[in-house]
């Protein structure tokens, strides 16, 4: 008796240090990382909460300093999961989790987005918009590209148009030097001028949002890459 008493106390003192840690999620995003400025997360969140209005979708940004020994496909799915990612009807949720200090990435698909995307097309993303970014340490447009992107990629397959909020960081090639602002001169007069006779950007509104759609059917379908 006493022996499994014994058992169950290293058990119960174990699962807090394999379980995912409480993410803070504002709108779609959970920055535990810190890497996203509150303009980029207001310009993300009114991107993704159109796409969600419009189809069911979600799309579920979350940074992690760390994976805590877990890994990556593993902490993705269960992230999925437990926050029940996409809409309880189609299950078409999408993660995109990015942890720095194991410079790992991973986007994931819910059931509902298999038959849908090919995981061709995540790796595309993946390869082309996200992981050049990475590996020159700029994660914010890494993120902020990606996230567009499979936006794009959701509506597309579930048959809306989205309106997009923001400007989605140029494509760069491995070989350049990832620094969106080598931009000619001439642009940041003219980027002053469209500031202050653009409208102002909508707000995204955190007490209005309703949260994730209920669904959180994953089987671990999508792609992960590393830099």
């Amino acid at each position: 008796m006493k022996k499994w008493l014994v058992i169950c106390f290293l058990l119960f003192v174990a699962l807090p240090v394999n379980a995912l840690q409480q993410l803070n999620f504002k709108g779609f995003i959970a920055d535990e990382a810190n890497i996203l400025s509150e303009e980029v997360k207001n310009d993300l969140n009114m991107t993704l909460w159109d796409l969600q209005k419009k189809s069911g979708a979600d799309i579920a940004v979350v940074t992690l300093p760390s994976l805590d020994g877990r890994s990556v496909e593993e902490t993705a799915l269960e992230i999925g999961r437990t926050y029940k990612i996409g809409s309880k009807e189609k299950n078409n949720g999408v993660v995109f989790l990015t942890a720095l200090a194991e410079r790992k990435m991973r986007i994931e698909l819910g059931y509902g987005l298999e038959n849908k995307i090919g995981i061709s097309s995540l790796e595309a993303v993946r390869d082309n918009d996200i992981l050049p970014y990475y590996k020159k340490s700029n994660y914010q447009s890494g993120i902020a590209r990606g996230t567009y992107l499979l936006a794009d990629v959701v509506a597309q397959a579930e048959g809306v148009t989205i309106k997009k909020q923001g400007s989605c960081p140029s494509r760069i090639s491995s070989s350049s030097s990832g620094s969106e602002d080598n931009y000619p001169w001439w642009i940041w007069p003219f980027a002053i001028i469209m500031s202050i006779f653009c409208p102002r950007r909508r707000r995204f509104d955190y007490g209005g949002f309703g949260g994730f759609g209920g669904g959180g059917g994953f089987g671990g379908s999508g792609c992960s890459g590393s830099w």
